[in-house]
This record gives structure tokens, C-alpha cells and sequence, in this order.
């Protein structure tokens, strides 16, 4: 469970900015829906959506959860390999002379087997340049503090990371050193990582392959899938495999065709012949006859015959029941494309109305009939808007005062109407009219 993300230098976001998953205690509507318990007087939320003028700083938002969390695993898998010169895909805020200089800030808070850990790091090109880790049981400790290669390790409550401070290269994360060495703890901390899901709602070969194969392999999943898609009048779907075509170079005019193609082409066919056969997936149509009477189901090919949104939808479907079903949290970036608003609706509503395991949704999106007030809470809803020196801030439509933002307020009139800012102004209508006739 998530409860807050903080980053700072790092994208379009100069200053440091934070996400909340924690409830306003004051905010009382769809409290038993759209949120859950996590101690005495204690609620999160199931779900935040993000909205925002394009190139505002969305999905770089998101995209910082998904660099803290790689940067992570890839520490983790690294950290006993031998030393090397690494720089790290770091991509500081590139508008400020001083921000080019300090290094980036990551921080995430979250509940791992009912404990509370706050862990983070600031990180240059080539170093760890801060670590941290604490736990709240009763009250917050820390377990170790980490600045440059100097070390404060709390032996009684942190015993796994005693005596490793001085096995740890720069370049590398202390927490990852640990679990690497059966550390009970520092895994715990790790498996959480693992099980924070992002995906994008634009590009859905990253998880397209996720939901084929497990069509295949569960059979709940495919039941509960084929139900789920009724609405779109498929009665059954099924996942196999399929030879894959061939590339033949022989079509090509090799004088008048860049080598490079021809090179890319050569591999293809490699590739298709030591992976002959690649997942696919049918969905099954009735059949009715010229007196409208039902006479049998036939077959379509998934990927040629099905619309783009239905594609979309299927694919995300895998991610959702495995987020549903063990508790995970899911990032999404643009998850209104190529979906219509009910469908988008209907997907936010699983986590709120259907999620037994506490799971939660944070996504990016620019559909504003879901900015409702029979939808989100106050709480739930957030904007990223870029400043004048071009630095995104986020914030939450909770911080507006009560007086101009009610819990009867309508969200989306509002925020067309520029109340709350985040959206796009185009000032120089005339001036591109004369630029096209003159």
C-alpha cells in the first residue's frame, strides 16, 4: 500500500513535489467506497487520477515512480557485480543552471506486512549520494542513514546491514546490498518494489503479452474475463499460438534498399525461425441467420479483426486482476486513450466498489467526465501545471479552500472553466489565423 511518493529534480519537476494516497480526515463522502483502514484514524486512498495541460508533467509524474522502482531492481541485481564506471539514465530538471549540479530525490512511504517504512535516496550520475530507511511501529526509527560512503546502522533494530557499510560501493544501494544477502527486512522493502505495476494507456505491448499468458495458464482469469467482456458481444476468448510469418528478403530490391533495412530484416527471419510460433489471441461472435435466429459462435482474429479499443481494454485486463487480487498498486499513464468514458469508469470503479485486497490505482488522464463528484472525493483528484520557469508543480484539489471547493461542487464545469488551473491557454488565435492566410 502506498500512502505518499516525493521527487525532486528529476524531469520537469525542479522543486520537490509529493503525492498523497492519505485521506483529509475532514472530507467525508464515499469514505466505506473509496477508501480503507490502516490503523486507528487511519484511511488511504483506493485511487488518484492526475489531470493536466499536455507536456504539463503527467506522465513524468508517474514516470518517477517507475525510475525510483527500476533504479531499485537494477541496484538490486547489480550490487554484487564487480566494480565498473556506471553512470545512471539520470535525466535532471535541464531549465535551471543549479539543478544540473544537485543531484535528484526519491522518496516513497508504504505499508509492507502491516509496518510502515519511509525509504529513499538522492542520487547523481555516478553515486548514492544520500540513502535512508525507517520504520514506524509505535513511533518512527531509523534503520540506517546513509551520506556519501558514511553510514549510521541501528544495530538492534537494523542487525542484517551490520558490517556491510564497508562492502558498499558508491555506486550502489545499501538496502539492495542487503537483501542481496538474505537481509529479512531490506527483502521485505524489495518486494514491494516488485509489486508496484506501471503501464502505460497509449503502448500496451508491455502488458499485452502479461494477459495473454495468463489467459493461458488461469483458468479463474479466463472466466472472469469473459464475463467481464460480455458488453462487447464476445462470448469466449481464448489464447494459443500461431506460426509466425515469414519476412522474405527476396521481395526486397536489395540496390534501391538501405542496408540497415535489410539488416533489420535478416534478424526477423532469424528470430522467426528459432520462435516459430508466437501467442495469439480468438474471441468468439454469434452467428445469426436471415431470420435473426442465433445458429452458431465463430471465431476473429484478435489482433485483425477486433477494434483498437477492445485490444486496449482486453490487454488491461490482466494488470487490473492482478492488482485486484493481491493487493498491488497500478500506475497508468493516459488511461482514458482509445476507451470510452464508461469503460474507463467501470475499470476505476473495480478498485472502489470490488477491491478486497486494498489495492490502489493512480493514473493520468484527460477524459473530464470522470471528474465527478459522485466519482472522486476531493482528496482523489489532483493537477500538474507548468510555472514560468517551466518546473511542473503538483497539487491537489484538496488545497483549495472549502469555501470555493464543496464536496457538491462540479469538478469538471470548474476545471473547464480554468478555476483550478492545469489546462491549456492558446492566446494567439488572430496571429496564427494571419500566419496561415495572411
Amino acid at each position: 500500500m502506498l500512502i505518499e511518493f516525493s521527487v525532486e529534480n528529476y524531469l520537469s519537476f525542479k522543486d520537490l513535489n509529493t503525492l498523497t494516497m492519505m485521506e483529509v480526515k475532514a472530507f467525508k463522502e464515499h469514505q466505506e467506497s473509496n477508501t480503507f483502514e490502516i490503523g486507528k484514524d487511519e484511511r488511504l486512498l483506493k485511487s488518484a487520477c492526475i489531470y493536466g495541460n499536455n507536456a504539463s508533467g503527467k506522465s513524468n509524474l508517474l514516470d518517477s515512480v517507475d525510475y525510483m522502482k527500476r533504479f531499485v531492481l537494477n541496484s538490486f541485481r547489480d550490487a554484487l557485480l564487480e566494480d565498473s564506471e556506471l553512470r545512471f539514465p539520470l535525466r535532471k530538471f535541464k531549465l535551471n543552471e543549479k539543478s544540473l549540479n544537485e543531484p535528484s530525490y526519491f522518496e516513497v512511504v508504504f505499508i509492507k506486512n502491516n509496518i510502515k517504512y519511509r525509504y529513499g535516496y538522492e542520487l547523481d550520475y555516478d553515486r548514492v549520494v544520500n540513502e535512508w530507511l525507517y520504520r514506524t511501529k509505535s513511533r518512527e526509527v531509523p534503520l540506517f542513514i546513509r551520506k556519501g560512503q558514511d553510514f549510521e546502522i541501528n544495530n538492534s533494530s537494523f542487525s542484517e546491514g551490520e558490517k556491510l557499510d564497508t562492502k558498499t560501493k558508491e555506486n550502489v544501494l545499501f538496502l539492495t546490498l542487503v537483501a542481496q544477502l538474505n537481509g529479512e527486512i531490506s527483502n521485505s522493502v524489495i518486494d514491494w518494489f516488485k509489486s508496484l505495476n506501471t503501464i502505460s494507456g497509449i503502448h500496451d505491448i508491455s502488458y499485452k503479452r502479461y494477459t495473454t499468458g495468463k489467459l493461458k495458464e488461469d483458468e479463474d482469469f479466463k472466466k472472469w474475463v469473459t464475463e467481464f467482456v460480455n458488453f462487447l458481444e464476445i462470448t469466449d476468448i481464448a489464447a494459443g499460438e500461431k506460426e509466425v510469418e515469414s519476412f522474405e528478403l527476396e521481395d526486397l530490391d536489395e540496390e534501391n534498399t538501405e542496408e540497415e533495412l535489410i539488416n533489420i530484416i535478416s534478424n526477423l527471419r532469424s528470430l522467426a525461425k528459432k520462435n516459430p510460433k508466437r501467442d495469439e489471441l480468438i474471441t468468439w461472435h454469434n452467428m445469426f441467420n436471415e431470420d435473426d435466429i442465433l445458429t452458431k459462435s465463430v471465431p476473429f482474429d484478435f489482433d485483425r479483426e477486433e477494434s483498437e479499443g477492445t485490444k486496449k481494454f482486453i490487454h488491461l485486463l490482466g494488470p487490473w486482476y492482478d492488482s485486484l487480487k493481491n493487493g498491488k498498486v497500478l500506475l497508468v499513464d493516459e488511461l482514458d486513450s482509445r476507451l470510452h468514458t464508461l469503460l474507463t469508469l467501470k475499470l476505476v470503479q473495480l478498485f472502489h466498489k470490488n477491491n478486497q485486497s486494498n489495492a490502489q490505482i493512480i493514473f493520468a488522464a484527460h477524459d473530464t467526465n470522470l471528474l465527478d463528484k459522485t466519482i472522486f472525493r476531493r482528496d482523489q483528484i489532483w493537477f500538474v501545471e507548468k510555472n514560468q520557469f517551466g518546473s511542473s508543480e503538483l497539487y491537489s484539489l484538496s488545497d483549495f479552500k472549502s469555501s470555493s471547493v464543496r464536496k457538491n461542487t462540479a469538478f469538471e464545469k470548474n476545471y473547464m472553466m480554468g478555476k483550478y488551473g492545469a489546462i491549456p491557454y492558446i492566446e494567439s488565435e488572430d496571429k496564427l489565423a494571419d500566419l496561415i492566410y495572411g
